[in-house]
């Protein structure tokens, strides 16, 4: 597999078409690949290769497709993604009959929310002008990691105006059926309108070693801003996600 003027490096094609033989189920029976000498003689036939094939299953390994298993080999990685319903999970008819909005998300599997802290502070600057209050006003917190089938995917912390949440569930780690939003609702500021900006990032080391993530896998950072009838942004929710993990889905019609 020799590299022509402007193509990708070697260990790049080689990363190319492993996730090509993947995807195509070509290791679907044990999920198990190759060996790297096997890998080698597939690809050069050389032993000097052994650092370019080493390189591309990096690479893979970052992306979330593939795992090593200490003295077994590299499986086909079997984390089933989770389908992130970015309309659906939002709709009022989801929170507001009792159901959490992750329901429309793991479809059954063990969700764990872990970590939880609640905080009341002084509004940070930037989360003072999203809430269109100022620096240092009372606010709370509510910041948690989330695991799914043990694995952690998600960290949020969403901050509500003092105002709001006193005297409500959303001060307290369980909020009830609904959860947030429903209780926002029973406060008489239904959120009715949402905004949602996302990025994709490398995550600090911080947030690495919170998702347990490999060194090269990026994260989505996810910004949600809740708005009632009056048009007040009622919630402000910051979210860093493994990119790993998700697959985003947002359906429409016209």
């Amino acid at each position: 597999m020799s590299r022509e003027g402007g193509a990708p490096p070697k260990y790049r094609q080689i990363a190319d078409d492993l996730r090509g033989r993947i995807t195509d189920g070509e290791f679907s029976e044990t999920g198990k690949l190759p060996p790297e000498r096997e890998l080698i003689k597939q690809y050069y036939g050389v032993s000097k290769a052994q650092g370019t094939v080493r390189q591309a299953l990096g690479v893979l390994r970052d992306e979330g497709l593939i795992e090593s298993r200490v003295g077994s080999g590299v499986y086909v990685r079997a984390w089933r993604p989770i389908v992130r319903h970015g309309l659906e999970r939002l709709m009022a008819d989801q929170w507001g009959s009792g159901k959490s909005i992750w329901d429309v998300d793991v479809e059954g599997r063990l969700l764990e929310p872990d970590d939880v802290q609640i905080q009341n502070l002084p509004a940070p600057e930037d989360v003072a002008r999203a809430l269109d209050l100022e620096p240092g006003d009372p606010i709370y917190s509510r910041n948690r990691r989330y695991l799914v089938d043990r694995v952690p995917v998600l960290r949020s912390t969403s901050y509500v105006p003092e105002d709001l949440a006193r005297g409500t569930r959303i001060t307290e780690i369980d909020t009830g059926p609904g959860g947030v939003y429903a209780r926002l609702a029973d406060a008489g500021h239904k959120p009715v309108r949402f905004r949602e900006d996302l990025r994709c990032r490398m995550p600090s080391v911080v947030e690495a070693g919170d998702l347990d993530l490999s060194a090269a896998t990026p994260v989505v950072e996810l910004v949600r801003h809740a708005y009632d009838s009056t048009g007040r942004v009622v919630e402000v929710n910051r979210m860093v996600l493994d990119a790993s993990r998700y697959v985003f889905r947002y359906e429409f019609t016209s």
